[in-house]
């Protein structure tokens, strides 16, 4: 590979899934956080994500003990991104932010650094406004969590070089995972599009009295939801015949939610402070412990799930 160090900028929950990514497959890793509190809890957090992973077979014994001496937490920008061949800018979700800290990193990285960042909805040419080397910036869309998930969404600029992309994917591809390229700069990339016209008409199924939301999580799990890791959305349609696709289409369409903004029930549960898991009432109820216990659930089956994909050939 072109490089050996990596820097990720950010130490919340995908700065250290991302971080333990790279350590795990042998690489140096500079991990910076301008919470002193972030950055002095992320190695704890790191360290069992690995334990998880090596638990389940997709991390060797010997990588795992490795993988606290290859992260070197660095307490400014400049510490963490001087020695970097490439950096993935995972903070805050607001663009501003992102603006600034892109631009920062541009002053203290080598002069052939790739700076990606992990939005998971900005595009390429909003983020990188006022950027002196475009060509050398794109996005890289790991998904939560990254040590398990194997997908990347890969989505270059209008001024990202071909020579980055390669250099990003092949970099991708050296730490096991499966770069798929999006070949237009758009918002939320291939997934999150996907991902959020299925939340909205959930959503909208919900306010309009149509099911609980306990129904409309069970339809998504076990039916739909249940084939696709082994047959995709437009297999499907090639197996039922597009015909078929066509007919239903018709006559569904005009009858799906068509809503350009959030829907008046998420509106008022976010005034009423019902944000979910972390104030523990959103769609459910959430009593302290219950999250937490989802979570590990949640882990446990996506690393057995991917042990069964890749065992089969289904994923590499």
């Amino acid at each position: 590979m072109e490089c050996s160090h990596i820097a990720v900028i950010g130490a919340g929950t995908m700065g250290c899934g991302i971080a333990a990514v790279f350590a795990q497959s042998g690489f140096r890793v500079a991990l910076t956080d301008t919470d002193p509190a972030a950055l002095e809890d992320a190695m704890p957090r790191i360290r069992a994500a690995t334990e998880v992973c090596r638990e389940h077979g997709l991390v060797g014994g010997v990588e795992a003990e490795a993988v606290s001496e290859r992260i070197t937490p660095a307490h400014t920008l400049a510490g963490a991104a001087n020695r970097a061949g490439f950096v993935v800018e995972a903070v805050v979700e607001d663009l501003d932010v992102k603006r600034e800290v892109l631009r920062r990193l541009e002053v203290h990285c080598p002069p052939r650094t790739v700076i990606a960042s992990t939005t998971s909805s900005f595009r390429v040419v909003d983020m990188a406004a006022g950027l002196g080397r475009p060509d050398q910036f794109l996005a890289t869309h790991f998904w939560n969590p990254p040590y398990i998930i194997p997908v990347v969404e890969v989505m270059p600029g209008r001024c990202t070089s071909a020579r980055s992309v390669e250099r990003t994917t092949a970099l991708l591809e050296a730490v096991g995972k499966h770069p798929v390229l999006v070949r237009g700069d758009v918002a939320g990339f291939i997934g999150n599009r996907l991902q959020h016209a299925m939340r909205r008409e959930a959503i909208a199924m919900v306010a309009d009295g149509i099911a609980a939301p306990e129904d409309v999580d069970l339809i998504a799990r076990l039916s739909f939801g249940l084939r696709l890791p082994v047959v995709g959305l437009l297999e499907t349609v090639d197996l039922g015949g597009l015909d078929l696709t066509q007919a239903i289409q018709n006559y569904l369409l005009p009858d799906l939610d068509r809503s350009t903004e959030p829907r008046p029930l998420i509106r008022d549960k976010v005034a009423r402070g019902e944000l979910g898991a972390k104030t523990g009432q959103g769609f459910y109820h959430w009593p302290p412990g219950r999250a937490a216990d989802v979570r590990r659930q949640h882990d446990e089956a996506l690393l057995e799930m991917v042990k069964w994909l890749r065992d089969r050939g289904l994923v590499t």
